[in-house]
């Protein structure tokens, strides 16, 4: 009886097997194919839901195209049609042909807001000539003289006498209508309004808006003080401040140029037959000596006496009638010192005959010895 495995057994088991094996590969192959499908379903939607964003984008950016470009039609209508008006007799001018850009461009932009009221209230710093628009506080003379030598004399002096280039804030009384007057607070600002304005908004230098309205009430008071406007005991506040009369208050005038002068300017200028008489010459340049004749000469005039002074000159070859030559030291000669010294060298130079005059002899003089 043999021992060996039965073939007809082992073959059909091997089969088996295998077709489990693949029934198990093939199901797995399934499951892994249906996530695919699914993941790549749920991507090409959400490509769909941005393509369909971009779309309705797009859209409204056509839309509002569409209208910028009416918007625009209408506009070169509108000026077209002023434009032919003008043409026809009826035009207003070129701001009337441009008063439709001008409104549009006036329209509202969406940008920014108003102003609060602590805003306004914070660059609502100018003070008028009366005194409205100053603050409440108070600053006396001697408290000035203090904050004025701490933060104002380095560069206006301790007595605001000025200190280099810097400005002189005292003094300078009737000196206005000087070559060089002095300007200062006293003898030229009008307006206390000014110096107390200007304090505030721009000292010290380097360093503004730092001071207290106590301080620049004090520092004013001192000016004041420093231009014999008030007295050592003077406090300066919004109460006070009316008492105070600048020196030069009187000393400036309303600009009525506007309507004094500038109508006569503004004539329309004469073109033709503006003279009644044909033009005639009066009077030569050579005659009044701003020309020089023919010959080189020029008569004594203003000009040549200033050519004179400046040290003389030519005309051309011709020397000038009249025209002094400077000599040494600035004292005015009638030749040219440059020529006075060739003739001078060549009248020293040797002539030809004492050129050729022999060297004396070394012998001694038979009738001298």
């Amino acid at each position: 009886m043999s021992k060996s495995p039965n073939a007809n057994i082992f073959i059909p088991a091997l089969g088996g097997a295998a077709l489990m094996l693949g029934g198990a590969f093939a199901i797995a192959t399934v499951g892994y194919g249906t996530e695919r499908i699914e993941a790549l379903e749920a991507s090409l939607a959400r490509e769909r839901s941005v393509a369909s964003e971009s779309a309705a984008q797009v859209g409204e950016l056509q839309a509002a195209l569409a209208e910028a470009e009416r918007s625009f039609e209408e506009r070169i209508a509108a000026l077209e049609a002023r434009a032919q008006e003008a043409s026809a007799g009826q035009t207003q001018g070129v701001a009337a042909v441009a008063a439709p850009v001008v409104q549009a461009s006036a329209a509202p932009l969406g940008l920014g807001r108003d102003a609060h009221a602590d805003e306004l209230a914070a660059w609502d710093v100018d003070v008028l000539p009366d005194g409205r628009g100053l603050p409440e506080g108070s600053g006396d003379v001697e408290t000035g003289e203090e904050v004025f030598g701490e933060k104002c004399a380095s560069c206006h002096g301790d007595f605001a006498e000025g200190r280099g280039a810097w400005p002189v804030l005292a003094g300078g009384f009737d000196t206005l209508d000087d070559r060089d007057p002095v300007k200062t607070v006293g003898s030229y600002w009008p307006y206390l309004s000014t110096v107390w304005d200007y304090v505030h908004r721009s000292m010290p230098f380097g360093n503004a808006g730092t001071l207290s309205d106590d301080e620049v009430y004090a520092i004013t008071a001192y000016i004041l003080y420093s231009n014999d406007l008030v007295d050592d005991d003077f406090t300066l506040s919004r109460e006070t401040f009316a008492e105070v009369e600048m020196y030069n208050t009187d000393g400036f005038v309303v600009d009525d140029r506007a309507d004094a002068e500038y109508a006569a300017w503004r004539q329309e200028p004469c073109m033709e037959a503006c003279k009644p008489a044909p033009a005639q010459i009066t009077r030569r340049s050579t005659d009044v000596g701003v020309t020089p004749a023919d010959d080189g000469s020029m008569v004594e005039s203003p000009m040549e006496e200033q050519l004179a002074r400046l040290g003389g000159t030519e005309w051309g070859k011709e020397r000038v009638a009249g025209s002094v030559f400077m000599g040494p030291g600035g004292v005015p000669q009638d030749e040219d010192p440059a020529a006075e010294t060739v003739a001078s060298a060549e009248s020293a130079a040797p002539t030809d005959a004492s050129a050729e005059t022999p060297a004396a002899s070394a012998e001694p003089d038979p009738e001298l010895v």
